[in-house]
């Protein structure tokens, strides 16, 4: 395994616009006028994503982020749910109000970890949005679970996942633990 002694960010994937956009697309849907989401569809991605640690699962404490993001609870509660039936989140538990989440890899990844074993135990699709945007004719496109497919976005973004980008001014100092 490896560690550093700077700041690294996750390789952010387009599973994050595809779920903005697939909440947009629901709430017209439903009639609703508004966006569809207040922005915590989002808000939610972006702290796990923010907390990730190798292949390991974030554990998101809902009375904490509520309170971060002025929002109830129950709030919270319907977005990960819907996370979580849409695939960009899996849910391994939740107890006392802590979720065990493990987010899809199409959303995000930390970096010198591979994808392929997350993908496979949790069957994630790879998740990602038309190149039209929202004005394509099917804006989110979601690619069912295939081992082939998660082993091309690894020998794809290989180089950014063994040498992801340093945030440190002071460069980096990479261990092998």
């Amino acid at each position: 395994m490896t560690s550093c002694t700077c700041d690294f960010g996750v390789m952010v994937g387009p599973a994050v616009m595809a779920a903005g956009f697939l909440r947009r697309i629901q709430a017209r849907a439903d009639g609703k006028k508004r966006r569809g989401d207040d922005g915590t569809t989002r808000d939610v991605l972006d702290i796990l994503s923010g907390r990730l640690e190798g292949g390991r699962p974030v554990l998101f404490e809902f009375a904490h982020w509520a309170d971060e993001l002025r929002v109830p609870v129950t709030r919270l509660r319907e977005v990960v749910a819907w996370l979580v039936e849409h695939e960009f989140l899996a849910l391994e538990g939740d107890v006392d109000g802590i979720a065990r989440l493990w987010v899809n890899p199409s959303v995000a990844l930390a970096p010198w970890t591979d994808p392929r074993p997350l993908a496979s135990r949790y069957r994630f699709p790879y998740i990602t949005t038309a190149e039209g945007g929202m004005t394509a004719e099917q804006p989110v496109i979601v690619h069912p679970y295939d081992a082939a497919g998660w082993d091309e976005f690894y020998q794809a973004h290989l180089h950014m996942i063994e040498d992801p980008f340093c945030f440190s001014s002071a460069g980096c100092q990479v261990h092998e633990q």
